[in-house]
Order: structure tokens, then C-alpha cells, then sequence
């Protein structure tokens, strides 16, 4: 049975996160553990290693961090959800496809779960509904461990994305959870998501 610990840390600041996360996965890769963080950050632009500066617009104010996780530029903010698995892949027999799979498989059975319906796109890696992206997958790989992980939107003020391309594209199509469901808590979809995780986890 895959063992995992869980913790839901509130907002915390993006470089801090990542310091736990490195912290983690050292944890991971020496005592063969593996752990799930979900998180708030405030705003803040993430540049993944394929991202350049000309992906931010020229009138952003947002703060600006290199991050090492694959991808271009991205926004995270209060209101989105952050989940951050830090698992050794090689221990479950996943490759890094699979992986990114189970992941997005998870968060779309959480949006049924709150009746919205999503769908993948294999060639802009993430999750959709008709009316736009609502979560993104970007990932680190490190000596088999995961680090990075999913931001979905769930009450997040969409206007920041207008700071960058998100994804590559000016003014990309967004949506978020709150469209359809204002009531539903991060920490609730966090739990949901750490539930369904566990169920499609190959054994």
C-alpha cells in the first residue's frame, strides 16, 4: 500500500515553499518517505526553466521568481490551490507521463465531485472546462522524486494573469471554481483531492 503524509499549510511565501519542498525531498530520498503539501502563495510570477522574460508584460508590478519546475511563466496567488507532491515516481513504477496523468486524472475527478466538468489537453498540459484553463501542471524530477506539482484556481482573482502569457498565450482563456461553486473552501478541495489521490494510486 503507497504511504504518503499530508499537510495543508495555509499561504506561505513561494521561496519558503520551496525550501520546505527541497527539505522533503531529501527526507524522501534518504528514508524512502513521500509527502503532499497543498498551500496558498501570495501573488507572485513563476517563470519555469523554458520561460523567458518577454512572457512577462511590461506594466507587471508582481514580484518575479525562477523557478525549477518545466514550463513557461505562471501566476500563482491567494485563492489558488497549490499542491506540491514530493514522491519518489520510481517506487509506485510511474514514468513521468503516467505521473502527470495520475495527477491531472485526480484534480478532474475533484471538479466532478463539485459538478464541473474539465477535460485534458495532452498538447497544453492541464485542465479545461468551456470556458477556459482552470489548473496547470508543472514538475521537477529529481533522482526519480517529484517536486513542483498542480496550482488550480479556485477563488483566485484571474485579472493577474494579464501580467503574463500564460502558457505562452496573451489574454489565454481562465476560469476557477468560484464560477460555479462559491462556497467550496481550499482546504476542502485539498482534502477531496488527497482522498481521490489515494484511491487511484496504482498499488
Amino acid at each position: 500500500m503507497f504511504e504518503f503524509q499530508s499537510e495543508f499549510l495555509g499561504q506561505i511565501d513561494f521561496q519558503e515553499a520551496f525550501k520546505k519542498q527541497e527539505d522533503l525531498w531529501l527526507k524522501s530520498k534518504t528514508k524512502n518517505l513521500n509527502f503532499i503539501l497543498g498551500l496558498e502563495h501570495p501573488a507572485v510570477i513563476t517563470l519555469g526553466r523554458r520561460a523567458d522574460t518577454e512572457e512577462i508584460n511590461i506594466n507587471n508590478q508582481l514580484p518575479v521568481v525562477q523557478s525549477t519546475r518545466g514550463g513557461l511563466a505562471t501566476i500563482h496567488s491567494e485563492g489558488q490551490l497549490v499542491i506540491y507532491p514530493i514522491i519518489d515516481i520510481r517506487k509506485i513504477n510511474l514514468g513521468v507521463r503516467d505521473y502527470v496523468e495520475l495527477l491531472l486524472a485526480t484534480t478532474q475527478k475533484v471538479f466532478t465531485h463539485f459538478g464541473v466538468e474539465t477535460f485534458k489537453d495532452d498538447k497544453n498540459i492541464g485542465l479545461y472546462t468551456k470556458n477556459g484553463k482552470i489548473a496547470f501542471c508543472g514538475l521537477q524530477i529529481k533522482n526519480g522524486i517529484s517536486l513542483h506539482g498542480l496550482s488550480i484556481n479556485i477563488a483566485n482573482d484571474l485579472s493577474l494573469f494579464e501580467n503574463i502569457k500564460s502558457c505562452g498565450f496573451e489574454f489565454a482563456k481562465l476560469d476557477k471554481l468560484a464560477n460555479y461553486n462559491a462556497e467550496i473552501k481550499i482546504s476542502s478541495f485539498y482534502n477531496y483531492w488527497i482522498q481521490y489521490f489515494s484511491k487511484l494510486m496504482p498499488l
